[in-house]
């Protein structure tokens, strides 16, 4: 009978460890969830710093180039149906 308690204290003994193992690597699962969520956020949060410099830096005097010339465009149509109008012709 006493060396069954004693098996059984064993057992005991092992499952405790056992426990206290699982217990730590679950903790060191959930810092490294942790961890990756930081850095993922960050991650994105770069990425679209970067675009958005990258679009005010590069992009953005391309399309202000293009909207001066559809404006200048414009402008010249209308100086063009001006002139027209004065010798009475009418354009569409």
């Amino acid at each position: 009978m006493t060396s069954e308690i004693d098996e059984l204290k064993h057992e005991v003994e092992e499952l405790k460890a056992m426990s206290v193992d699982t217990n730590r690597m679950v903790h060191k699962m959930r810092r490294s969830q942790r961890w990756h969520t930081l850095f993922q956020i960050v991650w994105w949060l770069s990425v679209a710093g970067i675009t958005g410099a990258a679009y005010y830096y590069y992009v953005q005097p391309y399309v202000d180039q293009a909207l001066k010339a559809y404006s200048n465009t414009k402008d010249l149509q209308v100086q063009v149906q001006d002139w027209f109008a004065q010798f009475g012709h009418k354009t569409n």
